[in-house]
């Protein structure tokens, strides 16, 4: 399987830094105060619908979570390609960097260093787990993304997109034919494609011109192998479907049981905008603009909050102590491996 080659990152000054911590800041307390504390009041007004809950639900969404990670761990082997090494391994590594992610400041660097060190203890060479993270933090957001768009079609049929959502559809065709069209650039009308994508390239700032190159060279790599392309398709796809299903649980189970598409807008919206690393695990940055998508779709803003605050209870929270059970028993199973 053709490997991806690893990003190489440049340290930021420490004024970029602090100016970033700042400015992070700064947006989770506007989130906290004008998104997520104004639905509060509405949750002390619905907590006699959470002791009607019936556990099942509650059983049903936990066993979707855990099969929307395992989705996410196979995906991981699909990409180590590594035979000898154990699926428990990679799984536990996994949920190990989840958790961790949660709940440490700087979360996503934290956990990755982690799984490094995790995955490379389990017997995988450094250069494979280094292109399986990168093409992850690729190939995953692509599914989002991917999800995303399909829903926007079907949204489109059902009229119940909006404004955003056409627009989020419109780029994704344009943006689709002209990189089909660009990879041969042979004929006028290819080469004319090629153009203006590098025609967009050359207006955004020039500070992210490289990183862009460089994900679309990585991605030009992971779509080369045919094993990937299916695990793309299926186990990191899944992975994000799973994880919505269980928010369209939660609607269900309070009383509130919308189609699928707007759910799938709203899930997507949420998790596009906690791409942007401001808050751990976009805490707040999910919760609020769940919420609020959902509540623009028609679903009653008592209702949208349990489920959004349950799901996240479920897919945010329930997975941390798991973590650490984790990562207790790789470090008890290698310790002794070691002494054998």
């Amino acid at each position: 399987m053709r490997r991806v080659r690893p990003v190489h990152d440049t340290t930021r000054p420490v004024w970029y830094r602090r100016a970033w911590s700042v400015v992070s800041l700064l947006v989770l307390i506007a989130l906290i105060e004008y998104v997520v504390l104004p639905k509060l009041a509405l949750a002390r007004e619905s907590l006699d619908r959470l002791t009607g809950l019936n556990p099942l639900w509650v059983i049903a969404a936990l066993l979707l979570e855990a099969a929307s990670l395992v989705s996410y761990s196979l995906f991981s082997r699909v990409l180590v390609g590594a035979s000898k090494v154990r699926f428990s391994w990679i799984l536990r590594s996994d949920l190990t960097g989840y958790g961790v992610s949660h709940v440490v400041p700087g979360g996503a660097a934290t956990a990755t260093a982690l799984r490094f060190r995790l995955l490379t203890s389990g017997g995988i060479q450094p250069t494979d787990v280094t292109a399986t993270i990168t093409a992850e933090a690729i190939g995953s957001p692509l599914a989002l993304v991917l999800i995303a768009w399909l829903s926007s079609i079907a949204a489109l049929f059902l009229r119940e997109a909006t404004p955003a959502y056409l627009a989020i559809l419109l780029i994704g065709l344009l943006a689709i034919a002209c990189g089909f069209l660009a990879v041969r650039e042979r004929s006028a009308l290819e080469r004319y494609a090629a153009r203006l994508l590098r025609a967009g390239l050359r207006r955004l700032p020039r500070r992210v011109r490289p990183w862009i190159a460089t994900v679309a060279e990585r991605l030009r790599d992971l779509l080369a192998d045919r094993q990937v392309r299916r695990a793309f398709l299926s186990w990191a796809t899944l992975n994000w479907i799973l994880d919505a299903a269980v928010l369209w649980m939660f609607l269900a189970a309070y009383g509130a049981p919308i189609g699928p598409v707007p759910v799938l807008l709203a899930y997507c919206a949420a998790n596009l905008a906690a791409v942007v690393p401001l808050t751990p695990g976009g805490i707040a940055v999910v919760e609020g603009i769940a919420i609020s998508a959902l509540a623009g779709f028609g679903v009653p803003g008592q209702i949208a909050l349990l489920a959004v605050l349950s799901w996240r209870l479920i897919q945010f929270w329930a997975p941390v102590p798991v973590a650490g059970l984790c990562y207790l028993s790789l470090r008890a199973e290698r310790s002794f491996l070691a002494r054998q």
